[in-house]
Order: C-alpha cells, then structure tokens, then sequence
C-alpha cells in the first residue's frame, strides 16, 4: 500500500516538474517573438518627463510580472528647457531609456 502511494506521489510530482519545464519553455520562446517598444515624444516637458518616464517603468514592471522592462525610446522633438538634462540622467538611472533626436528616431525607424 506504501509502495503504491509512494509511487503516486512521484509520478505526480515527475508530471508537475514536466509542465513547469514547457511552461517556462514556452516563456521564453514567446519572450523573444513578442519584442516591443515603448516610444514617448517629447519638448519642453521638464516639469513632467521624469513622472511620466517612472510611471512608465513602474506599469511596465507590474504588467509583465517584475521580469522585464521594454525598451523606452524618448524622442526629444527640440526641447529648449532642461528636459534633456533630466532625460540623461534618467538614462543613467536606466540602462534600457535612450533619448535620440526626431531625425535618429526617423533614421532608426526607416532601418527596421
């Protein structure tokens, strides 16, 4: 009789380890092929970029679970307030925001 539960407790947890391997397969898998971007234009926005920037990675981490953050393009649409300098040292706090001008978002854009 111990024989025969002990058996069902470990095909059952063979069978659990089994759907968490292809669960975290297909993960991954799904990981890559669903790549995106967030794109946020911005001028003179000195008073708000950084909230919106934060509240962004903030959304960002509890829809996907904490796992990832999208990468963030700021495209600066000739700022003549200090939204730059606030956007370079976001970029500093955040390896995966880059800032680029209208013309390199175009250019990048035209590449993909």
């Amino acid at each position: 009789m111990t024989n025969v539960f002990f058996s069902a407790v470990v095909c059952f947890f063979a069978l659990f380890g089994v759907i968490q391997l292809v669960k975290n397969i297909i993960n991954e898998i799904s990981r890559y092929n669903n790549d995106f971007f967030i794109v946020i234009s911005v001028k003179n926005q000195q008073d708000h970029i950084e909230e919106i920037i934060r509240t962004t990675v903030w959304k960002s981490l509890n829809k996907l679970g904490g796992r990832e953050v999208p990468q963030i393009y700021v495209v600066d649409c000739g700022s003549t307030d200090d939204t730059l300098a606030i956007l370079e040292r976001i970029c500093r706090d955040y390896e995966f925001v880059t800032v680029m001008s209208r013309e390199e978002y175009i250019a990048l854009m035209e590449k993909e």
